[in-house]
C-alpha cells in the first residue's frame, strides 16, 4: 500500500492535482504523518474535497461510493486487496435466491465494502452481519434457502472458527463458505501461537485502530499470557522489563523500523 500511496502522490503531482486517501490506507500514525506532510489528505466522501487523485485502501470501498468518486471527477488508484475484491465478487455473483452472511466487525471499512456491493441492476445486495454468537442466534432461518458466508479477511481467527461452527450447526447442509481469512493473517496467528509457547509475555506493535493488530493481541489474551498492544516503543510499560522472556508480534501495516525500535528497547531493558 505504501508503494501505491507513493504512486498516487506522483500521479497527483504530475497532473497538478490534490492527492487523497479514501480513509487512511494504513493504521499507523507515524506513516500517516509522513504522507500528510507530503500533501496527502484523508477524505471519506467525494464532497469532502475538490476532485483529485484518490487512493482506495486495501479494505476496499462499496460500489455506490466508488461510483460517486468517479462521477465526481476523481482519478482512483485502486489498492483494494485481491482477497477483498474476490470476496466482493463472490457476493456479486451469488445467486439471488441465496442469503449472504458477513462475519466481521460492525463498522469496519472492509465490512462496509462487502455490505455495499451492487447487483447487475445497480442495487445494493442485501447482507446480514454477524459479529457475535448472539448475532448468529438472532438470524432468520431464511425459509430453508441457501446461505453463503463471507468473512472480513482480517477478522480474529479464533473468533471466526467459533462463529463459523455455530453457523454450520444452524444451517447444516445449506451453508456454503465463500471465502477465507487473509493468508497473511493465518501465518501471523500461527507464528504467534508458537511464539507464546516460548515466552512469558507478548508485545503486539501496531496502530490501535488496526483490526488485524487487535486480533493478535486478542489471541494472546485467549492463550492466557500478559499482552500489551502498543503503537511505538514509547508505549512500553515499565512492568514489561520484569519478564525474563518477551515476544514481539506486529500487525500487517506496522513499519519494520517501529518493530526494530521496540525490540531494541526491550533488549536494553528500557535504556
Amino acid at each position: 500500500m505504501i508503494r501505491l500511496a507513493n504512486e498516487a502522490l506522483a500521479l497527483a503531482e504530475e497532473r497538478d492535482l490534490a492527492a487523497y486517501s479514501i480513509g487512511w490506507f494504513i493504521h499507523n500514525p507515524t506513516v500517516v504523518e509522513q504522507f500528510e506532510r507530503r500533501g496527502m489528505r484523508h477524505i471519506e466522501h467525494p464532497a469532502d474535497a475538490q476532485p483529485g487523485v484518490a487512493l482506495i485502501r486495501a479494505h476496499g470501498i462499496g460500489d455506490p461510493l466508488r461510483d460517486a468518486f468517479i462521477t465526481s471527477g476523481y482519478t482512483l488508484v485502486d489498492g483494494t486487496c485481491h482477497t477483498v475484491a474476490y470476496s466482493q465478487e463472490i457476493i456479486r455473483s451469488t445467486n439471488s435466491s441465496a442469503n449472504i452472511i458477513i462475519v466481521g466487525k460492525r463498522g469496519h471499512s472492509e465490512v462496509l465494502a462487502l455490505a455495499n456491493v451492487w447487483d447487475k441492476n445497480r442495487e445494493v445486495i442485501k447482507t446480514h452481519l454477524v459479529e457475535t454468537l448472539t448475532d448468529v442466534a438472532n438470524l432468520s432461518d431464511f425459509n430453508g434457502e441457501p446461505v453463503v458466508v463471507v468473512v472480513q479477511t482480517t477478522f480474529s481467527q479464533t473468533h471466526y472458527k467459533v462463529l463459523l461452527e455455530a453457523l454450520k450447526v444452524r444451517y447444516n447442509g445449506r451453508l456454503r463458505v465463500g471465502n477465507d481469512l487473509c493468508p497473511t493473517t493465518y501465518r501471523r496467528h500461527n507464528a504467534l501461537r508458537q511464539l507464546c509457547e516460548e515466552v512469558e509475555a507478548v508485545v503486539v506493535v501496531g496502530g490501535k485502530m488496526s483490526a488485524n493488530t487487535a486480533s493478535l493481541a486478542h489471541l494472546v489474551e485467549k492463550i492466557g499470557l500478559p499482552v500489551w498492544h502498543i503503537e511505538s516503543f514509547r508505549d512500553l510499560p515499565p512492568e514489561i522489563y520484569s519478564f525474563s522472556s518477551v515476544g514481539v508480534s506486529a500487525g500487517a501495516s506496522t513499519p519494520y523500523e517501529d518493530i526494530e525500535e521496540v525490540v531494541w528497547h526491550l533488549e536494553r531493558g528500557g535504556v
